[in-house]
């Protein structure tokens, strides 16, 4: 009983999480767009995002494994950012923009890392939770909430996003004040392990140069894929519509994931991932076709989720209980992150020089390196991991 109403509210939680996110990630290009910025301009601000999530995210991950529980983290990081978002609303010029994205994403960012955290270690403790079913209640909620503020911005103005987003917020807080995980955070004195000394590990770092390049290409096409459909005739409901399919499509694979981590490897499932995103960011160039480019999206559902399932699986059998979280986090900040800062600001430049078309064709090749580092893992000891 317990361990099914644990599995409800914490189901719930990310559903919950996940359409509060999508209040700002899916229309920040509109935003931008709409305050008159260049696409130089639009690209700086999306990697100050990233590059805020590179610093902090680690850090968010660190003070929870040595000072402070989860759960207070995620209070402080959602409450802040719920009042924080309100700064976007008024600012009209470039600096403003930046001054809004750092108060914001400085709290922003320690979220979806923290409840991957959390997850992960209530998984550890009940058999019958499992990461990837949990994650599905995610994508859910990012896929209706994206779709149905596709209509609603259509009909208003991209500012209420930012008022909904803080509104939502309330959701979380309820919903996390009865996730009981007093158990699942041991009362004891917090570990005196390093964390940093956990990127000694030769199998680690290669595995997270891996999750750089990948996520260059990922992160750009996070940016850009609504200049994308513009370019191909695409219009802000066309854009809800699009993160609704990015989103419902990783339902069914989150579902499934466990018993494909079993069946392959933690490893290989993550190299399937890559393969899958070069030749998904290639399928892209092929056509100028608004209806061809949404349905493209569908391949969301094999790349993202076996990227995140198979690689938090495969690097936390790399590094110990104690820093994990910070682990966690510091993969997020690769993938949301570091990579992220590089292929916004060169995603930018790109398309002011040659075409969001050719921005998707490098992606393609950039993936293709990102699998062909990872390949050197398949060579090393550790491949084999425990499904999470």
């Amino acid at each position: 009983m317990e361990e099914k109403k644990i599995n409800r509210n914490l189901s719930s939680l990310f559903f919950a999480v996940y359409w509060v996110f999508a209040c700002y990630t899916p229309f920040l290009l509109l935003y931008l767009q709409d305050r008159g910025l260049s696409y130089i301009q639009i690209g700086s601000i999306f990697a100050l995002n990233s590059a805020i999530n590179v610093i902090f995210q680690p850090l968010w991950g660190y003070l929870t494994d040595k000072y402070i529980s989860i759960k207070k983290a995620l209070y402080i990081s959602t409450i802040i950012s719920a009042i924080t978002i309100f700064l976007f609303i008024p600012v009209n010029k470039y600096y403003g923009v930046v001054f809004a994205t750092i108060c914001f994403v400085i709290f922003q960012s320690g979220i979806l890392p923290l409840m991957d955290s959390l997850c992960y270690k209530v998984s550890h403790k009940y058999n019958n939770i499992k990461y990837g079913k949990i994650r599905l209640m995610g994508s859910a909620g990012y896929a209706f909430s994206s779709f149905l503020l596709g209509i609603i911005i259509s009909r208003t103005s991209i500012n209420i996003a930012f008022c909904l987003y803080s509104i939502f917020t309330l959701l979380i807080i309820i919903l996390l004040s009865k996730v009981n995980i007093s158990d699942e955070i041991h009362e004891k004195k917090k570990s005196k392990v390093q964390p940093l000394k956990i990127l000694k590990n030769t199998n680690i770092l290669l595995f997270l140069l891996s999750v750089t390049i990948i996520s260059i290409s990922y992160g750009a096409n996070s940016s850009y894929v609504g200049v994308l459909l513009q370019e191909v005739g695409g219009n802000v409901q066309n854009l809800g519509l699009l993160w609704f399919v990015v989103a419902i499509a990783e339902i069914p694979v989150f579902f499934l994931i466990n018993r494909l981590i079993t069946k392959i490897g933690a490893l290989n499932t993550y190299l399937l991932s890559l393969a899958l995103f070069a030749i998904r960011f290639f399928l892209c160039t092929l056509w100028k076709n608004t209806s061809i480019i949404i349905i493209i999206q569908f391949l969301q559902g094999f790349t993202f989720p076996l990227l995140m399932a198979g690689g938090l699986d495969y690097l936390c059998s790399l590094v110990p209980a104690e820093a994990r979280s910070f682990s966690i986090s510091l993969m997020s900040a690769l993938i949301f992150g570091l990579g992220s800062l590089i292929g916004n600001i060169g995603g930018g430049i790109i398309i002011d020089s040659f075409s969001v078309f050719s921005l998707y064709q490098m992606m393609s090749v950039i993936s293709l390196i990102s699998l062909s580092v990872a390949l050197v893992l398949k060579k090393k000891r550790g491949s084999q991991t425990s499904s999470l």
